[in-house]
């Protein structure tokens, strides 16, 4: 039997409480372009609603997931306004306002300084993979993770992103003492989940085979992401995807919160209770 050497997991929603930031900022940013572009107050739905499509269209890039939400949106009944919208131009001022809202909307999950204690004395490497970019994992992090001293690090625009990066993962080694900890970002693949690009990339950068690794998620996407890579995934119910939608994209089981995850793989590596054969 082999041992799970590491996790290879998803960031938001599942290790970082950012459902709201997402949610609030997007919306936030698609309301004032809307109306920027002339359309309609009234053809502009509510916050309500347009967090029931943002929850059915997130897990690519924040670009991905403004063109399917708003496309969802208004494919039925006022598809002419999305020849008026440009999502490049859109995302692109989503950031700013993401910036201004995390400290109010950014909160680490209940268990995840557990966790990143328990990979550090357990040895336990992990690989984060993220339709995000790498200023939004330094940022969100930061945010959650203020022990590390790094909360401010995302605003240091004048250093190299890959630069800080690399000195939040050594900072996070150092605290936590973890073995290893890798990061693959939408800028480092060619294509976002569900693709496995980005947990092949993992495994192959932490030299880790199917059986040693686990994959943790919230969402439907991060489950068939693991699938399509050979590696069992386990869903999280804290995030975007319901345990059913967890279940069905290929989640081997489901839990509520990450302060599990230590105890199931003890189980696992010691033989009491295999996750999976």
């Amino acid at each position: 039997m082999a041992m799970i050497r590491a996790i290879i997991s998803d960031a938001d929603g599942t290790l970082v409480n950012t459902v709201y930031l997402i949610r609030h900022g997007q919306y936030e940013v698609a309301v004032e372009y809307l109306i920027g572009r002339g359309i309609p107050h009234h053809d502009i739905p509510s916050y309500e609603i347009y967090e029931s499509f943002i929850n059915k269209a997130v897990g690519g890039s924040t670009r991905e997931t403004f063109e399917k939400t708003i496309r969802l949106l208004f494919s039925r009944t006022h598809e002419r306004h999305l020849d008026k919208i440009d999502f490049d131009e859109l995302d692109k001022r989503l950031a700013p306002v993401q910036d201004r809202i995390a400290p109010l909307y950014v909160h680490p999950f209940h268990g995840l300084t557990e966790l990143f204690t328990w990979l550090g004395s357990s040895k336990t490497s992990l690989g984060i993979f993220t339709s995000g970019d790498r200023r939004m994992i330094i940022r969100n992090f930061g945010v959650s993770l203020p022990v590390m001293g790094y909360t401010n690090l995302f605003k240091a625009d004048e250093t190299d992103v890959g630069e800080r990066l690399n000195a939040f993962i050594a900072r996070a080694k150092a605290v936590y003492g973890m073995p290893h900890l890798t990061v693959v970002t939408c800028e480092d693949v060619t294509k976002t989940k569900p693709d496995p690009e980005g947990i092949l990339t993992l495994m192959s950068q932490m030299e880790l085979a199917a059986d040693e690794v686990i994959v943790l998620g919230d969402h439907a996407v991060d489950m068939q992401a693991a699938a399509a890579a050979g590696v069992p995934g386990i869903g999280i119910s804290h995030g975007f995807g319901t345990p059913a939608e967890l279940k069905e994209a290929g989640a081997i089981r489901v839990v509520d919160d990450i302060a599990s995850l230590p105890r199931m793989i003890e189980a696992h590596n010691s033989g009491q209770k295999l996750l999976f054969s």
